[in-house]
């Protein structure tokens, strides 16, 4: 009677490294985990072929299934952990937002902060950009947190200016707002009354971040 080997090793159709383990102590039983990439599945040695191959891909199957069910991570919760850890490096964690969110209606502005709720809000056009785009713009709504009472004055540009890229993520979101600006039916606004720099290219206007409400303190532009 022929000697089987007692691991096996393949990729099913859809990528997923396999690696069937046969187990003389197992009898009825199979299990299936991940283990560093690969899927291993246990079976019984006392299979055949036909039978484990049939309860092998079926127990691929229902695990895959599984996975692509799982929870995708909280995409705001994300956003908050990356404002607090900014904020720890940058300001010492002296702006302390409360919530950051991801929101679908600021078409007008790239983010918006509340200083009463310290909660931070940044337009989900931004998603697609570089990362040290995004994270300017919560740096910039951090700063306000930072410093509350000086709106777009020489504190809040000072406290701004610990972001590295400061001049870079202006001039690049100049041109996204140039872009919006200049397309059939875009709405006005952005960065048309932008002052250009040195070299001549428009930076982005304050106004395309939030509005500062002498009354209340607040930062928002939902």
């Amino acid at each position: 009677m022929p000697v089987h080997p007692s691991t096996i090793e393949f990729v099913n159709d859809s990528g997923t490294p396999i690696r069937v383990v046969r187990s003389t102590r197992r009898r009825k039983t199979i299990s299936a985990v991940w283990k560093e990439s690969t899927m291993v599945v246990s079976v019984p040695a006392g299979l055949t072929h036909d039978a484990e191959r049939i309860l092998v891909l079926d127990m691929v199957k229902k695990l895959e299934r599984k996975v692509a069910r799982a929870v995708v991570p909280d995409a705001d919760a994300l956003l908050l952990a990356r404002a607090r850890a900014m904020d720890a490096e940058l300001f010492g964690g002296r702006a302390a937002p409360a919530s950051v969110r991801w929101v679908g209606n600021q078409t007008r502005r790239w983010g918006s902060a509340s200083l009463r709720s310290r909660r931070i809000r940044l337009s989900d056009r931004l998603r697609g950009m570089p990362q040290w785009v995004q994270d300017y713009v919560l740096a910039h709504e951090l700063a306000h947190l930072v410093e509350p009472r000086d709106g777009h004055g020489p504190r809040f540009k000072t406290e701004l200016s610990r972001f590295p890229r400061v001049h870079d993520a202006n001039i690049f979101l100049a041109g996204v707002s140039h872009g919006y600006a200049t397309k059939p039916y875009a709405t006005s606004g952005g960065a048309s009354g932008a002052v250009p720099d040195a070299a001549g290219l428009p930076l982005a206007d304050d106004d395309d971040f939030d509005d500062f409400e002498a009354d209340d303190g607040d930062h928002e532009r939902f």
